[in-house]
């Protein structure tokens, strides 16, 4: 049966309310009884006694006009119209004291525990009949002037009246018993009373304490496991599980601890699962938020990057399957790793390329653009390491392969949400600004660059070096933009930057020959700047075919 915490207090008190009342009730059946013994000396022995009392009054009475009778037979002078007088006064007295005795026996008969005094009121009433007869005789005689039989009856008359005075005596002994009786019972039920109520008290107590400790030390150990398995959850131990103690309410969210852990280690392992496959922020979403698993999507600004590892195609021609597979993993996980430390998300791996992207909710709002350029050159400082690995894997032949990566990022308005099909769906970006990222990642062919941005990415970026290698229209776009290179290599200063934005300036205005001085200037201080290079050869280009009056410097990419 299953015991709710409500039901397992109602038991205590419910419990100890009944010892309560078994208290009560023997209390007060026990204080009942004290009560009818009081009442029985209050109603039926004291009035008893106050009758026996009275009927010694009344022959006592009796005694005091035989007295005067005799006083009167011996005193001459007194007349017998006294002597009647007394004599009608014994006769009422006579009266009297049989109507008390009437009394009196029929209250004794009521009571059984009185029953026993019955007998010997009997006796005494008998006694006192002898005596009364003789008191009779003694009166006819004294007013018949017999004084001869006076003098013979009065002993006897004297003989009858201690025998009164005994059975008087036995009498009150006998009531003295009782009275000392009922006094003894009153006592002991009120002693008996007390010592149930003490005894009853401490049952109580201590069933409440012993049955209210074992209800707590049950509570406290559920609890105490719970709280212990939460703070285990807490500290990240998935595999925690909290054993259920009790049926009742801290028992069922015992259970229900145990069922949101497995909810919990299931949401982790599909994280762990599809993280491999997926960006794991954009796992802990959907499992978060179900809701946007649904196709569709929502406008922001946002970064996009892809990353294309350069001269794929002659590496794989020399490599077998195996080591080609190991070497593309190891570049994928490095470049992972540059964009993921700085809150990237990595989109898909295409090829021997990845695309990424960067902004809400995986970044603040206005973080993206730097966080992309930063994770660009940290790329590209990951390329020592993947030389290395190159070399752990295929040995000398790693010296003939030449491992550098091209990288294109922009910034723009995109369409991010789900898209796909009912069977197969994926959390990306699309739009013009993803279309112009690829298109530079390309352009740095031209360049013999690292890193490509677009002007928009680059107005938003201010810690970082840059310089502009072209005003060009990449192929599906009407309008040319800016591009600019990310300095990733310290060792372009400054003032290779000024020569080669005045050589630039120079080229845009069709200024062949200043251009061309500008430009070996900087070739001069940097022999290996491919953008320089590429600017001589556009020169020697134009000079042999000059653009059309009014050209802008704008470069058309052909490519992709």
């Amino acid at each position: 049966m299953r015991l709710t915490i409500g039901m397992k207090i109602f038991s205590i008190a419910a419990v100890i309310l009944l010892l309560m009342i078994a208290t009560a009730v023997v209390s007060i059946q026990l204080i009942s009884e004290v009560s009818e013994e009081l009442d029985m000396v209050a109603t039926r022995h004291i009035p008893v006694s106050e009758r026996i009392g009275l009927i010694e009054v009344k022959i006592l009475e009796q005694s005091i006009v035989l007295q005067r009778l005799f006083v009167s037979a011996e005193d001459r002078v007194r007349n017998l119209g006294d002597i009647r007088i007394e004599r009608r006064r014994l006769v009422t007295s006579d009266q009297e004291i049989r109507n008390e005795f009437d009394g009196l026996l029929r209250l004794v008969r009521k009571e059984a525990r009185e029953a026993p005094l019955s007998p010997q009121l009997t006796r005494m009433r008998s006694e006192y009949d002898s005596y009364f007869e003789l008191s009779e005789m003694l009166a006819e005689g004294l007013l018949a002037g017999d004084r001869e039989s006076f003098r013979v009856l009065l002993p006897e008359l004297n003989a009858a009246q201690d025998a009164i005075n005994r059975e008087l005596e036995s009498i009150r002994e006998a009531l003295k018993n009782l009275l000392r009786t009922s006094a003894d019972t009153a006592y002991q039920n009120k002693k008996s009373a007390l010592n149930v109520n003490v005894i009853l008290t401490v049952i109580a107590a201590v069933f409440g304490l012993l049955f209210g400790a074992l209800v707590t030390k049950g509570l406290l150990r559920s609890v105490s496991n719970l709280v212990d398995g939460t703070r285990a959850v807490e500290n990240g131990k998935l595999d925690t599980e909290v054993s259920v103690l009790s049926q009742d309410e801290v028992g069922y969210l015992t259970g229900t601890f145990n069922h949101m852990i497995g909810e919990l280690r299931l949401k982790e392992r599909i994280k762990d699962t599809f993280g491999k496959y997926m960006d794991p922020r954009i796992v802990t979403n959907l499992l978060d938020q179900p809701e946007i698993s649904e196709p569709g999507g929502e406008r922001r600004e946002m970064t996009v990057m892809f990353i294309n590892l350069k001269g794929f195609t002659s590496i794989s021609e020399i490599l077998e399957p195996n080591d080609l597979v190991q070497i593309i993993n190891r570049f994928f996980n490095h470049m992972t790793k540059a964009i993921s430390s700085h809150d990237g998300v990595v989109d898909k791996f295409m090829g021997d390329a990845v695309m990424a992207y960067w902004g809400p909710p995986f970044t603040k709002e206005n973080d993206h653009p730097t966080l992309a350029c930063k994770a660009a050159i940290e790329a590209i400082r990951k390329l020592d390491e993947l030389q290395r690995d190159l070399e752990e894997i295929i040995g000398d032949q790693a010296a003939n392969i030449d491992i550098d990566v091209r990288i294109g990022i922009s910034t723009g308005k995109m369409i991010v949400g789900i898209v796909g099909s009912d069977i197969s769906r994926n959390f990306t970006i699309i739009g013009d600004p993803v279309n112009l990222g690829s298109r530079l990642e390309d352009a740095n062919k031209v360049f013999g660059t690292h890193i490509l941005v677009a002007d928009h990415t680059r107005s938003k970026v201010s810690e970082l070096t840059f310089r502009e290698v072209d005003y060009m229209q990449v192929k599906g776009k009407t309008e040319p933009i800016r591009v600019y290179e990310l300095l990733s290599d310290t060792n372009i200063d400054a003032a290779a930057i000024t020569k080669f934005e005045k050589g630039l300036r120079h080229y845009r205005a069709s200024e062949w020959h200043e251009a061309e001085q500008e430009f070996n200037g900087v070739l001069a201080d940097l022999p290996d700047d491919a953008p320089s290079k590429e600017y001589l050869e556009r020169i020697k280009y134009y000079r042999l075919d000059p653009p059309a009056a009014g050209w802008d410097g704008v470069w058309t990419l052909e490519t992709k």
